[in-house]
């Protein structure tokens, strides 16, 4: 998903050296923002490394390192350019960090907490650890294990002499203890590292915020609950966590042993074969299985059970949690099962995909999921009808594919056919998450070429032009489930985007409500504000709005703007409480009055021309201002928004005797107006207004203004 709110965040990050017995771990807290590079300077001072070799992470299938040693052309992302929050989102997420291609020495790097950062402690924190660190080019884990063998029994070097015994002398004489001496590696860890900070400026989002999400309704906590604990994904997670009871023996490398395995997958049914293949791989793996690693996915999921506290791993032996015996509570179930979503979204797939060399898959379910988040609840979206729409949405992207580009649109049915074969796919994978109800009619075979990445590229392979490419005979249509908008709810309000509730402001003050709608696409409005209003009599409504938008603490344009939506909505009751106020001593009273009487359909003709007389240029004003101070509350270009108005206003035609009327073709006088934006708006007006002579009005109206004072 999109960036997360990383300041003022700290991951306890566990780092354990793969392949070394015994263990060698650390266990530090690290500030979310942390980049890669910045990351990897860390385990090197945590190590007590020098920096001497190649290094690179490698997270949810994807490689970053330092790219640019202009030497060096390994394929990966640029790790100056992720961050620690971005790449290990949760509690139990891993990933890690290899260094020296030739002793390949492999740290596993997983997140035991993302909590908020002690204002008073100095990051990074040492919290604990066990094992010396292997020296530099010692000869790897397994030269590693025989030295530290030797400094604990240095009997068995009077096994060697010579060169060699003088050798591995010099080797032993290197290492430490096992057990630290903590203090003191706090000590050297501050000196040779020192901080690093809770914020990250130059990493945070930049440009205006993301766009609010449509208001949507939800079921009760409880009934999105039970939905969630019977998902696929979350129903194997507590069948395999309550297997392990009573307490089952680990392996020596800490994982089930191979009986073990064959019997909970075959018992529980678990890694559920979507495919004959699959079925067939898993059956001879499993008959064959010397260690938990031969089976694929086991892995994951044993990590997945361990990471989300399902399974208890105490010393040499793993137990079911006893929230897992009784059940999960429900705001628990919905945690567990929004965690397997994020998981589902971030990883990449087993089998090679189609998007191969497109875009991140992440991205592209980011996309395709806020896409359905704002459909209509229900609808359903064809396969290709969403590829089209992505097409669309995401063109610039796919500049390096092929011959995409400025060509014909036939050449863009490669892509197409690609875009197909991978949504279809994701479609198939998240459905098992619950987030994602399917109506498929895809034949059986396409069904298992789509799931096993061998259909839209050998069908590209094949042919040898455009118009020998065949349709894929992808056949599905797909919604999102309510407990799907459940959790994409709570992913976009965890990346800071205003996701309201269907009728959650209905309680609040008219000030929350103004506020919201600021954050809210337009045509979401009535969803917001209609519930408010059932709630209160027309005339105590009226009050509270007018008090909140031209008397309250963010009185402004804007929020005046807002109000008037619905004011509107208020009816003939809400209307004569807005004559009531026409006659106040504030001018900002008075024209949302009159704004909003215009608007309606209850001014005779006469009271129109009236109103208009006495308050238009006040209220000309007042429309423009009200673009220019999105910039101030969204962060986007208040002259662009302006600019907009403006080109509406002249292709409808604002009629005479209309407040349009006096910003097309009335300029000249409103540097008279008492407006307390006057100014920046004439301003405005003179670099923007579409027609010429209008803006060379403005402009000179601005330096009367400017003039007057």
């Amino acid at each position: 998903m999109a960036p997360q709110e990383l300041d003022n965040r700290v991951h306890t990050l566990l780092l354990t050296l793969d392949g070394a017995r015994p263990k060698v771990w650390r266990r530090v807290e690290v500030p979310s923002p942390t980049r890669l590079d910045e990351l990897h300077i860390l385990i090197q001072a945590l190590m007590d490394w020098e920096d001497m070799h190649l290094h690179d992470f490698e997270f949810s299938r994807r490689q970053y390192r330092d790219t640019s040693d202009p030497g060096m052309e390994l394929p990966g992302i640029e790790e100056s350019t992720a961050r620690l929050g971005d790449v290990l989102r949760r509690k139990g997420s891993s990933g890690t960090y290899t260094y020296d291609y030739g002793d390949t020495w492999r740290l596993v790097l997983t997140c035991e907490q993302v909590s908020d950062a002690d204002p008073e402690t100095i990051y990074p924190r040492l919290l604990g650890g066990r094992g010396t660190p292997p020296p530099e080019d010692c000869g790897g884990v397994w030269a590693f294990d025989d030295l530290r063998r030797l400094r604990d029994d240095p009997a068995g070097l009077e096994s060697f002499d010579g060169e060699e015994a003088s050798e591995l002398r010099f080797w032993v004489d290197m290492l430490e203890p096992d057990e630290l001496d903590l203090a003191a590696e706090r000590r050297r860890l501050r000196k040779e590292f020192g901080t690093l900070p809770l914020e990250d400026e130059d990493l945070a989002p930049q440009g205006p915020p993301p766009a609010p999400a449509r208001p949507v309704a939800l079921p009760p906590e409880e009934e999105l609950a039970r939905t969630a604990v019977g998902t696929e994904v979350l129903d194997e997670l507590l069948r395999f966590a309550r297997w392990f009871d009573p307490a089952r023996k680990l392996t020596s490398t800490g994982l089930p042993r191979p009986a073990d395995v064959q019997t909970v997958v075959e018992r529980e049914g678990l890694l559920r074969p979507f495919t004959e293949r699959e079925a067939e791989v898993r059956t001879a793996r499993l008959d064959k299985l010397r260690t938990a690693v031969d089976l694929p996915g086991f892995l994951r999921l044993w990590h997945r059970a361990v990471g989300l506290e399902a399974v208890e791993v105490v010393s040499s032996r793993a137990q079911a949690a006893p929230w897992v015996v009784d059940g999960p509570a429900p705001a628990q179930a919905l945690q567990l099962w929004t965690d397997l979503l994020d998981e589902a979204i971030e990883a990449e797939p087993d089998q090679p995909g189609s998007f191969t060399g497109l875009v991140q898959r992440s991205d592209l379910l980011a996309l395709v999921l806020r896409m359905l988040y704002e459909a209509p609840d229900g609808e359903e979206v064809g396969v290709y009808s969403l590829a089209e729409t992505v097409l669309d949405a995401m063109g610039d992207e796919f500049q390096t594919f092929g011959a995409v580009g400025e060509g014909s649109d036939g050449e863009l049915e490669p892509l197409r056919l690609i875009l197909r074969d991978t949504l279809y796919r994701c479609a198939l994978e998240l459905s098992r998450t619950g987030a994602l109800a399917l109506t498929d009619r895809t034949p059986a075979e396409v069904t298992a070429q789509c799931w096993e990445g061998a259909l839209a590229l050998p069908m590209l392979t094949r042919a040898e032009s455009v118009d020998e490419l065949e349709d894929l005979g992808i056949d599905c249509t797909f919604t999102l489930t309510p407990l799907g908008r459940y959790g994409l709810r709570q992913m976009l309000l965890h990346e800071g985007v205003h996701a309201p509730l269907a009728g959650d402001l209905a309680e609040t003050g008219a000030d929350e409500l103004l506020d919201a709608l600021v954050m809210t696409a337009p045509e979401n409005h009535s969803a917001e504000f209609t519930p408010w209003l059932e709630l209160r009599e027309p005339t105590a409504a009226v009050e509270q709005l007018v008090e909140a938008a031209a008397q309250g603490p963010r009185a402004g344009a804007l929020w005046r703007t807002m109000a008037q939506e619905v004011l509107l909505a208020s009816g003939p009751q809400g209307f004569e409480a807005l004559r009531a106020c026409l006659g106040s001593e504030h001018a900002e009273v008075s024209g949302l009055a009159a704004a909003t009487l215009l608007s309606s359909d209850s001014c005779s003709d006469e009271e129109t021309e009236q109103l208009l007389a006495e308050y238009g240029p006040w209220l000309a004003i007042d429309m423009a201002a009200a673009p220019m101070e999105l910039k101030e509350a969204l962060g986007s270009d208040g002259d662009e928004h302006l600019s907009t108005l403006l080109d509406l206003l002249d292709e409808e035609g604002a009629e005479p005797g209309t407040v349009g009327a006096f910003l097309l073709d009335g300029v000249d006088d409103l540097w008279r107006c008492t407006h307390a934006e006057t100014l920046p708006v004439l301003q405005a007006l003179g670099r923007v207004h579409p027609r010429k002579k209008a803006a060379k009005a403005a402009r000179r109206a601005a330096h009367k203004a400017q003039s007057r004072g």
